[in-house]
């Protein structure tokens, strides 16, 4: 068994700070989660380090939302479901296929700079998608351009407070309801962080596996700290990878874009041989949930 709490403390002797919302991770996640929040609420961020060190940043491919008249949520839902492998609950790519397109224009109106052809949105695919939905910004930088509109959404609200290099070490719950988070300041001093809300947007994990290309901060205490707190975590499975990532000796990982793929770039083995059709009718656009032979 593991302990509920990381560490002892006294909940009566601990300075405490009031809020409506606590938003923990700086991704794209809890940027707009923040930024919604703080309409009506008082927020306070919190991210172990800054506003720019997420996975967000690092996303290079792209957002896909159904724009173009060629394409419908129907066949978004479509390829969603096929990629899944059967593992989809239709219910929530229900969701994301028809709302999706209004969170692009979310992002937009916030200040986001998706790239533009011939004087609309340009377009590209991924592996999965049959018509061309993914959004791009300047040209493989989606994520950064993501979170650089929304940080600076976020630093110019008054209603968002940005605790920067603080980390959380537990939330704090009593007869079964979270009541706020107990937090860390960067001189060592803790303190209770107490609000009616408090909304995990902690990241991925993927810095547990020996080869990622996930950031350093992807350590997964987010998902730690849900369970310790008795929350049902699912889908673990589900962590999240890339399928094709340079790799070079003494140098970190990191991933190639899908849209590589997308643009007609094709998987060679040591010998040059390509070798995706032993594996997916698709070849180069195969889902990787499809593929688990290779990837």
């Amino acid at each position: 068994m593991f302990p509920r709490y990381l560490v002892d403390f006294d909940l009566q002797r601990l300075p405490r700070v009031r809020t409506d919302v606590i938003v923990i991770g700086a991704g794209i996640a809890g940027l707009f989660t923040a930024v919604k929040a703080s309409e009506t609420k008082k927020v306070i961020m919190i991210t172990k380090k800054s506003l720019l060190d997420s996975n967000t940043r690092y996303s290079q491919g792209g957002i896909a939302a159904v724009i173009s008249d060629e394409d419908s949520p129907e066949y978004h839902m479509q390829d969603t479901v096929v990629a899944g492998a059967g593992l989809c609950d239709e219910q929530a790519v229900n969701v994301l296929v028809h709302e999706g397109p209004d969170g692009v224009k979310d992002l937009i109106r916030i200040g986001t700079q998706f790239d533009i052809e011939n004087g609309e949105l340009a377009l590209t695919k991924e592996g999965a998608h049959s018509h061309r939905r993914i959004l791009h910004a300047h040209g493989d930088a989606t994520g950064a351009e993501i979170v650089r509109s929304l940080s600076e959404r976020t630093k110019q609200d008054p209603n968002i407070e940005l605790w920067d290099d603080h980390y959380v070490i537990d939330l704090i719950t009593q007869d079964g309801e979270c009541r706020g988070a107990l937090v860390q300041k960067p001189d060592g001093q803790r303190v209770f962080v107490e609000a009616d809300a408090t909304i995990l947007c902690s990241g991925g994990a993927g810095q547990l596996y020996r080869y990622t290309t996930n950031p350093d901060i992807a350590t997964g205490d987010g998902i730690a700290i849900a369970l310790r707190a008795g929350a049902e975590i699912r889908d673990v499975e589900f962590i999240q990878f890339h399928p094709t990532a340079l790799c070079y000796p003494g140098a970190p990982r990191f991933l190639i874009s899908e849209a590589v793929r997308g643009e007609g770039a094709i998987l060679r083995n040591i010998k040059g041989e390509r070798f995706m059709d032993k594996y997916h009718p698709r070849l180069e656009l195969a889902p990787a949930m499809s593929s688990p032979a290779l990837f």
